[in-house]
């Protein structure tokens, strides 16, 4: 869990922004989890390794593969399960939450694969308000980028005046300024116009850019 709201010392336990949550789950073969928000929340989940089976309240599947991501309504109260298809390999997915916008009660169900070769060396926008670029479209003002990078690639995301980021790295290292951050950390950036980074190796990062 990148927020750990059962901390009293974690600053970032309610979340940054509008990002709810942001959490790494890494399941057993034949394993899985069950999400039941207790609230309204924009749930997408990027599947890194392996193949899940999402199981709905309705008895509904849907398979998930390696570098795909699906964005979901998640309605208050509603459990939903989540499953590694696999028996012998483990599954490594990144799902993230924020709170819908108060101007859009439609409810989306939507899944989309990103290929390594369109994020090879580049951020590709995977989510965003407006659909952007045939990104997944959020019913919140979030932007949500995957970018996969060699060893000495730099790249540089401009933010508008009042945004900030997020940045999570999935594999690898990067520099950020004066920071190194390696697989699992997270940084925040306010106030600032741009995010840029350097691949220390060959990596694999996420970045939020919120309002």
């Amino acid at each position: 869990m990148t927020f750990d709201a059962d901390s009293p010392s974690d600053p970032f336990r309610r979340g940054f922004r509008t990002l709810e949550s942001l959490n790494e789950e890494r399941l057993a073969p034949g394993m899985g989890f069950i999400l039941q928000p207790q609230k309204d929340l924009e749930v997408l989940t990027y599947l890194q390794e392996g193949t899940l089976i999402e199981e709905e309240p309705s008895g509904r599947t849907r398979a998930l593969e390696v570098g795909e991501c699906r964005h979901s309504s998640a309605r208050s109260g509603r459990r939903r399960r989540t499953v590694n298809r696999s028996l012998t390999e483990y599954a490594r997915a990144f799902q993230s939450c924020a709170i819908p916008g108060p101007k859009d009660s439609r409810w989306r169900d939507q899944q989309k694969r990103f290929s390594v070769a369109g994020r090879r060396g580049m951020l590709r926008i995977m989510a965003s308000p407006d659909g952007k670029d045939d990104s997944l479209r959020m019913r919140q003002d979030i932007r949500i980028y995957s970018s996969l990078l060699d060893t000495g690639q730099h790249v540089i995301h401009e933010l508008a005046p009042g945004r900030a980021a997020w940045i999570h790295v999935v594999k690898g290292r990067i520099q950020l300024v004066d920071h190194l951050l390696r697989a699992g950390d997270g940084a925040s950036l306010v106030d600032e116009p741009a995010v840029s980074w350097t691949a220390q190796e060959t990596c694999e990062i996420l970045l939020f850019d919120l309002a």
